[in-house]
């Protein structure tokens, strides 16, 4: 593997070496950061005038490009600045020079501008241009794209000052999630170069931490595309979002600005209730300033911000008096007492348990230079910095029932959290060149460190995993170390490097190109790395820490083989080759075919701890052999496009454009490196119920077992790719009519669908294929054993190596060869997945100033799997109706079937041009979400208690009901009896319309949808122009207010959650019949005459998505 890995690496060096001789350098960055200007010159005639000269200049900075049309008249300019105003002129000998102004341009768009000349005769005129910004009608504009242009960053309503706040004006948004595909798919660049979170925790840079990784003070334009034909623009199957940050220009330029709110600057009224939310508060402030060192020669850029928010960290407090509203069932007595304790004995202070706060933090630096070496060619350099972190409550996985939460029930120390911290490094060089008017030349380089790892927020100090119960299996609290945060760090070492080369050919323009990428990932993860008791009181936990007794309920703690802790390392590359041309087939019609290869290898070390030498001998489902220390091969997957743009009558007023294609992205890193962890070598393990040999130890290293150089793995899970596994491939087809209706009115209807080709989908091989049934009307496939009536029992039988369960469990213990494995999940390849979205948009630019764009999406999306953090959850977390292992596609988790999105500004300039007011709106109306009714428990016999979809009964003979005694007042009970339960149950059904529509059949994985929500958001900025040193400076004061419907009523805006959706509650398997019994529950416990069944499916939010939310700032800005 090693070797293959070495001579493919020196053939692709040699590869790329070649092409640096041409002028095609390592390539990777596939995100545009430049425009393109391109037409014909002709005479009075309309005949092409060859060798005439084409100059721009980019007015701000004095930057100048230039070109020679060709033999019939035509030209092209290649690699410009994004915005403007550029000033064009165009000469010629013997004829007058033509000269248009106010040109504006928009990223990874060309915007075509034709001149005819006149016979030198007559006066020079200048011509302003004011119909050159559309985004929307320009030739190079093929498929599905959203272009978010500085004055919509600046004026539209932003709460988080993200980039989720804009690219959600694009129709087919649903957060950073697009046309229904996850947003882990998407490929982000920045300045060209790829800003993503390839290891994929979080699908963007610092969302761990809730941090944006880039000022959007700092971003000049960005663009959502989601079916880029550009062969260019790659490594995405979402979405490829390309962000230009801003630079300096000869005129030097700043601003410094606050924007704060706090919890009275949030709605408390939702519908008919006053419900106060808790105290919070959040303040942003920061600047950037531009200028040039040396003008029309060197400019520099910079922009700093920081953002602070402290949130309570519980509402609830410690019983005192009992009278307390918010009370926690521990009483301030027990807790102080246990705290006192921990601190006297171990010198360890577990932090606050109640009025303590959840901090987030992040600052952020952006600095720019660009350097006009001279007209052909151009130099930039951009750095980015990003420190963040946020507090996270702990996970309850493998807590006591109520887990370690604040709750009514549960109040846990404030050093049980973790404190998570994102932070990023980003450096990215770019040269655009012009060799002559037939060649031009893009190079990006650029090299991305991010460093990512956990801690806590009180104390770091190594220490067990507390949980203890209410003398009982339920919570009250719980400290230590958060059992997930021990060595959970992330360290991702990116570099890339991307060229392309264009030709201009008569009517042809090719492109040649070539890209590079290399990931290098350090990850740890152990989870309980430190050990973790639960007790049953506190009392218990004081006597085993005092005199030694071992009487924890429960202890288990993983540690490793090796003296020093085993970090996975993961490397990979993508190397990629494309060409391009652009095809002007007749006037008005441009023609793109291109082809692009992606080719991409995963070197494995041969290290012995990759290495499980036992598990090759074992044989899993469907004889299927596995190698935890082989990756997939070095694949290439090709990816052939064709995209058209017809400007029907060439005047700019009806587009037709589309395309077909293939498009092919990464896979989050993190499901393929989980096959290094979890291999079984790495650690060893130990889960003990009521040990008698473990007795409290506050020394985290008193239990692990003496290192040993024969390491024979007994008990593991497991995670392998398939070696023939492939990253994700889509293809992918739109098709679109732009038309403008003049006067500032423009109508487009759009198309677009995509099929998976290469999409992940995952096994669980260690579970057997079983020939067990159901009994009754819900007859799938179950993981029960037969009992001596030929009947489904309550075993379970779902390990093919296990320890009492599994098919191979040996009867003397584990072993090498007969070990017990949890799961054994594999990933793999599916095509199943498709979506499509059919959207309608009408916008208008009015000429006084006002703007406004209306969208309706109508879409769907299935998929097999929608992703998550790790393979083993993926798997387990997938909603099922039969084998679990199935390969089937059902409703993915991000369609939205339906979406109205709107948005416009107006600005009003008044007092002799001495202030100004501008209004911005974002309107979006869909529904809330998907969902699937499930049953509670296990009732498919699988191991997992919440991945069973429910069998909806036709009528009551389809359901075997059980009596369910509920308890009240302490010692008292009544029985909801299995007739009442079925005529709850049957009216429940009747009214949920989606449950109804599927009598006799079983619930959709996210099959069934939340109601419709909507959101009016609104922004107010108020300017004051002032005169300082002969120029305009601007005091600005702005209001940015979230769901101003809420504001203006309570019943508005609100948001609504599904009340149970996991539906019935599984008890097992009856006895006499082998039908699985159900309880169905009642939605409040109590006495009987207060107990009140489910009767709504729905039920109001209390969140924040439910209020409205207004933020306040203030900023000067300097000319």
């Amino acid at each position: 593997m090693q070797r293959r890995f070495i001579t493919k690496s020196v053939l692709l060096g040699a590869f790329f070496a070649l092409m640096m001789t041409l002028p095609i350098g390592q390539a990777f960055a596939q995100g545009s950061t430049t425009s393109a200007l391109s037409g014909t010159v002709v005479d009075e005639k309309g005949e092409g005038l060859p060798g005439a000269t084409v100059i721009a200049i980019h007015e701000p900075t004095g930057s100048r490009y230039g070109a020679s049309t060709r033999g019939d008249g035509r030209y092209n300019i290649v690699n410009m600045r994004v915005g403007g105003p550029y000033k064009v002129t165009v000469s010629f000998v013997g004829y007058k020079e033509s000269v248009q102004s106010g040109i504006s341009l928009t990223l990874a768009s060309e915007l075509r501008q034709n001149f005819k000349l006149e016979l030198n005769q007559a006066q020079l005129e200048e011509v302003k241009v004011v119909a050159s910004r559309s985004s929307v009608i320009n030739s190079g504009r093929t498929g599905a794209a959203t272009t978010v242009s500085n004055s919509s960053i600046t004026t539209l309503p932003t709460l988080n000052r993200s980039l989720g706040d804009f690219a959600r004006l694009d129709p087919r948004a649903n957060g950073l999630n697009f046309a229904g595909r996850n947003a882990l798919y998407n490929n982000v660049t920045v300045d060209g170069a790829f800003f993503n979170n390839a290891f994929a925790l979080s699908p963007t840079i610092g969302g761990q931490a809730g941090a944006s990784p880039i000022s959007v003070d700092a971003i000049d334009q960005f663009q959502v595309l989601i079916a880029p034909y550009d062969v260019r623009q790659g490594m995405a199957t979402g979405a490829n979002i390309n962000v230009v940050t801003k630079s300096g220009t000869n005129n030097w330029t700043g601003s410094g600005y606050y924007f704060g709110t706090n919890e009275g600057l949030v709605g408390n009224k939702i519908g008919d209730v006053t419900n106060q939310y808790g105290k919070f508060q959040r303040g942003q402030f920061g600047a950037r300033v531009g200028g040039a060192i040396i003008k029309n020669k060197l400019f520099i850029f910079g922009s700093y911000e920081q953002e602070a928010q402290t949130d309570p960290g519980s509402n609830y407090v410690a019983k005192r008096t009992g009278t307390e509203p918010n009370a926690s069932l521990a009483t301030a007595a027990d807790l102080d007492r246990l705290k006192d304790f921990l601190k006297t004995k171990y010198n360890y202070d577990p932090g606050a348990y109640e009025n303590w706060d959840r901090e987030n933090y992040s600052q952020k630096a952006n600095i720019r230079l660009d350097w006009n070496i001279s007209d052909k060619h151009k130099f930039n350099l951009k750095y980015n910095y990003l420190r963040s972190y946020a507090d996270v409550p702990p996970s309850s996985s493998g807590s006591l029932s109520g887990g370690r939460n604040p709750s009514a029930t549960v109040l846990p120390f404030q050093g049980s959290l973790y404190r998570i911290n994102n932070n990023l490094d980003s450096y990215i060089a770019e040269l655009n060149s012009t060799f002559s008017s037939s060649v031009a030349n893009n190079l990006t380089v650029g090299y991305t460190q991010m460093r990512d790892f956990r801690q806590s927020p009180v104390n770091n100090t190594p220490f067990p995993t507390v949980d203890i119960g209410n003398n009982n299996n339920n919570s009250l609290t719980a400290f230590g170390f958060e059992p997930f945060s021990a060595n959970n760090l992330l360290d991702s070492d990116i570099f890339q490097a991307s060229d392309n080369l264009t030709i201009y050919a008569g009517k042809h323009v090719f492109t040649l190109g070539a890209a590079y990428e290399t990931n290098a990932f350090r990850n740890g993860f152990a989870p309980n790395y430190y050990g973790g008791y639960q007790f049953k009181s506190i009392d218990d936990f004081i006597t085993s820490a005092t005199t030694g007794v071992s009487n924890a309920l429960r202890y288990t703690q993983q540690w490793s083989n090796y003296a020093e802790f085993p970090f996975a390392e993961m490397k990979g590359y993508t190397a990629s080759l494309y060409a391009q041309d652009e095809f002007t087939a007749a006037k008005g019609l441009k023609l793109t075919f291109g082809l692009r290869a992606d080719g991409t290898g995963f070197p494995v070390d041969d290290a012995p701890k990759y290495n499980n030498a036992y598990v090759p001998s074992l044989t899993f489902r469907n004889n299927t052999v596995l190698r935890t220390n082989q990756l997939p091969d070095f694949t290439t997957l090709w990816s052939p496009r064709f995209g058209f743009n017809w400007d029907v009558k060439d005047d700019k007023t009806t587009q037709v454009r589309g395309g077909l294609g293939i498009f092919s992205g990464r896979v989050p890193y993190v499901w393929l490196s989980n096959q290094l962890s979890n291999n079984g070598v790495l650690f060893g393990s130990e889960t003990l119920t009521n040990p008698t040999n473990r007795p409290f130890n506050a020394d985290v290293n008193a239990y692990r077992p003496a290192l040993s150089s024969n390491i024979i793995p007994t008990s593991y899970n497991l995670a392998v790719t398939d070696p023939n596994f492939k990253f994700s491939q889509v293809f992918r087809a739109n098709l679109a009519v732009d038309k403008s209706l003049g006067n500032g009115w423009l109508v487009s209807l759009e198309g677009i669908y995509t099929k998976d080709i290469n999409a992940v989908y995952l096994e669980n091989v260690n579970l057997p294929d079983s020939k067990v049934k159901a009994v009754g009307a819900d007859n799938r496939v179950i993981y029960y054993t037969l009992g001596t009536n030929g009947l489904p029992s309550n075993t379970k039988n779902n390990q093919i190596y296990g320890g009492t369960r599994g098919l191979n469990a040996p009867t003397t213990g584990n072993t090498g060869l007969n070990p017990n494995i949890s799961d054994a999940i594999v990933i793999k390849n599916t095509q199943l997945g498709y979506s499509y979205a059919l959207t309608a948009t009408v916008s208008k630019a009015f000429d006084n100033g006002l703007f406004a764009s209306l969208s309706y999406t109508n879409s769907d999306s299935r998929s097999v799997n929608d992703g998550g953090s790790i393979a083993q959850s993926q798997w387990r977390d997938r909603f099922v109706s039969g084998d679990p292992n199935e390969n089937v596609a059902s409703y993915s988790s991000y369609m939205q079937a339906h979406r109205i999105n709107a948005y416009g500004s107006y600005k009003l300039n008044y007092l002799n041009e001495k202030a100004a007011t501008t209004f911005g709106f974002t309107y979006s109306v869909a529904p809330a979400g998907r969902y699937s009714y499930t049953y509670s428990g296990d009732m498919n016999g699988d191991g997992q208690t919440t991945n069973d979809l429910m069998y909806i009964p036709r009528g009551e003979g389809e359901i075997l009901l059980k009596d369910l005694a509920i308890s009240y007042n302490v010692s008292q009970t009544f029985t909801y009896t299995a007739a009442q339960q079925w005529a709850d149950l049957d009216k429940f059904i009747s009214q949920d319309p989606y449950l109804n529509s599927r009598r006799g059949q079983y619930a959709e994985r996210n099959g069934a949808e939340l109601p419709w929500s909507a959101n009016f958001d609104f922004k107010v900025i108020q300017d004051f122009y002032i005169k300082v040193g002969g120029k305009k400076n601007t005091l600005q004061f702005t209001l940015d207010v979230f769901n101003l419907g809420n504001y203006i009523s309570p019943q508005w805006g609100l948001g609504q959650s599904a009340i149970r959706a996991s539906l019935l509650n599984y008890t097992g398997n009856d006895a006499t019949t082998g039908k699985p019994s159900f309880t169905f529950p009642y939605r409040y416990t109590g006495n009987p005459s207060t107990s009140v069944p489910l009767t709504d499916s729905f039920q109001r939010s209390f969140g924040l998505g439910s209020r409205w939310q207004a933020q306040f700032g203030v900023r000067y800005i300097f000319n």
